[in-house]
């Protein structure tokens, strides 16, 4: 099996009059000679093609910016590298193009195809690719090291890595500068896999049909794997190429790869393009729909940047190959979560686009962006419906789950965190974008939801942006009504505060042995919030109109949320 691992990272600084950023090395032709500061030398792929480098002809070695140290038994060398699976990390990559566009990648190599063909053995394909995604690593950001993170959440300090290392004047390590001027894009996976040792038959629905594949003996897969971090459920998007299993097709050595099979090659670039330019055209729309936005030139600028991604994402081919099945492919990836801003928005922003794009010269290419453009207003014009944000803990998971079949059955939009949360996504950025995308909050309130940090901050977001955006609803439904009670509150707080004492004992025994604790920090943080909080929120709660759902209620009171929520 041959993984890749890609985090985009859209660089904001372009727009900007003042950049702050250095123009050395100049991005994509650097010198030779060119270093990248804290991360080492610019390479070049300019000789004859060895290795699984793709397209990149001019990058930056990684290796000391991703760092594989591993935490005790759940690291990558004693989980992955040892036997059976024998994984090798192939190469930690970065790359711009000097101007929106940053990356980084990883590539790794593994036996799994002969562990799975292993009489008795039992394996699950999604479960190994977790391995990977929950690996602990440590990110270099100036000449510090992070804490530990699992591998899938390491874009948020890349993203910093990046904009330190490419900062000029101030620098700093502070996060909070960072993001107003790097953006996270969401990452992906490309899997190849030996199809004579693999059963290819569990992705047989979502299959891409190319021919142009198929003469080579290679089949195309997209889906979405699941995987887990604490109580929170996440997806990331994953093209699986399945092609013959000879050394061509399926390199293992640097000497195999002198005959690496072209069709295959090109395939890998396409697909990694052309996932990088849709994260790109959504943080472009964005950026473009952004009240900050204010200066001609800085718009003019984001117009021609978003013209050459779709260009790029319009091409009736790329390296020889028709991309169109490709494209339409990768945009049905995106459908599980339609982003962080109204359709309403993005359709006036696209219109705007389209008037700027009827100025330019009449090619056929500019046909083809123009057409490209109104075929996504129309779909997003036929997407246009309410959309519901549904809050619950997680030990609530089960009604939750219930009320978003019953919604997405009456053709309301649902963002729930277990089926929405992308690959990456900063819980606390899910919520606040949720809450603003959506028509209405409806919140599954409980002992449970009411004594968890998260639901808490859901239900504060939800109170405090009603006070700015009144006509966004708010519907409590209640499993138990014991928030009535009088005694409430302090027995809430009881709890709360146990939980915060456990906290710190953990905290205390870590540091005893010279240990960090920072992933305690965020849970102290968010219940010490709720623990100030949670009178006013049982104040609104009790104003407001609690809908019974417990038990049979819910086929009972149904009808009277999906008339508040479309009301």
């Amino acid at each position: 099996m041959f993984i890749t691992l890609q985090f985009p990272l859209f660089d904001r600084r372009f727009f900007e009059v003042d950049p702050n950023r250095t123009e050395k090395p100049k991005w994509p032709e650097p010198g030779m000679n060119d270093r990248v500061r804290y991360f080492g030398d610019v390479l070049s792929r300019n000789k004859p093609y060895l290795g699984p480098w793709d397209d990149e002809k001019k990058y930056c070695n990684a290796g000391s910016v991703i760092n594989f140290c591993g935490l005790q038994e759940a690291h990558f060398f004693k989980l992955l590298h040892n036997a059976p699976y024998e994984a090798r990390i192939l190469f930690r990559r970065f790359q711009s193009d000097g101007r929106c566009l940053a990356k980084f990648e990883l590539g790794f190599n593994d036996a799994f195809e002969q562990v799975a063909q292993t009489p008795g053995a039992h394996y699950s394909f999604d479960g190994h690719i977790q391995q990977y995604l929950l690996c602990p690593v440590k990110i270099k950001i100036g000449n510090r090291l992070s804490e530990y993170l699992p591998l899938i959440e390491s874009g948020g300090k890349l993203k910093t890595a990046y904009y330190w290392t490419t900062s000029k004047g101030k620098r700093t390590f502070d996060m909070a500068e960072s993001n107003q001027h790097v953006d996270g894009c969401e990452p992906v996976l490309l899997i190849q896999v030996d199809a004579g040792k693999m059963d290819l038959r569990q992705f047989t629905a979502q299959k891409v049909e190319a021919p142009f594949l198929e003469k080579e003996g290679i089949q195309l897969f997209f889906r979405h794997i699941p995987y887990k971090i604490g109580r929170r459920n996440y997806n990331i998007k994953a093209w699986i190429i399945a092609g013959p299993g000879n050394s061509t097709a399926s390199p293992v050595y640097s000497r195999d790869f002198s005959g690496y099979n072209t069709v295959l090659r090109y395939l890998r670039i396409n697909l990694l393009r052309i996932h990088t330019e849709i994260s790109l055209q959504k943080k472009l729309v964005e950026a473009l729909g952004d009240t900050d936005i204010t200066s001609s030139d800085q718009k003019k600028r984001l117009y021609f940047y978003l013209h050459k991604i779709l260009l790029n994402l319009t091409n009736i081919q790329r390296n020889k190959q028709p991309q169109t099945m490709l494209v339409e492919s990768a945009f049905r990836l995106d459908e599980l979560y339609g982003g962080s801003m109204r359709i309403e928005d993005q359709i006036n922003i696209l219109e705007e686009y389209k008037s700027w794009l009827s100025d330019l010269d009449v090619t056929p290419k500019n046909q083809q962006v123009i057409g490209f453009v109104e075929k996504s207003t129309t779909g997003l014009q036929q997407q246009q419906q309410v959309v519901v944000f549904i809050s619950y803990n997680h030990a609530d998971k089960t009604a939750a789950d219930m009320l978003k079949n019953r919604l997405e059955k009456e053709g309301v939009t649902v963002i729930l965190d277990s089926a929405s949360m992308q690959a990456g996504t900063a819980i606390n950025d899910f919520i606040s974008k949720s809450i603003l995308r959506a028509d209405a909050i409806l919140s599954v309130v409980s002992v449970n939801s009411l004594t968890s940090g998260w639901v808490g901050v859901e239900t504060i977001n939800t109170i405090f942006i009603r006070n700015f955006f009144p006509e966004k609803k708010f519907i409590p439904c209640a499993l138990d009504n014991s928030f009535f009670e009088d005694n409430f509150v302090d027995k809430a707080l009881l709890k709360i505060d146990a939980r915060l004492s456990e906290l710190r004992d953990h905290s205390v025994s870590r540091a005893a042995k010279g240990m960090r604790f920072t992933d305690y920090d965020d849970e102290q943080a968010r219940l010490s919030g709720l623990s100030i909080k949670l009178p006013d929120i049982v104040k609104h709660l009790k104003a407001d109109l609690c809908i019974d759902i417990s038990g049979a209620n819910l086929d009972t009171n149904f009808s009277r949320i999906l008339d508040t929520i479309k009301a």
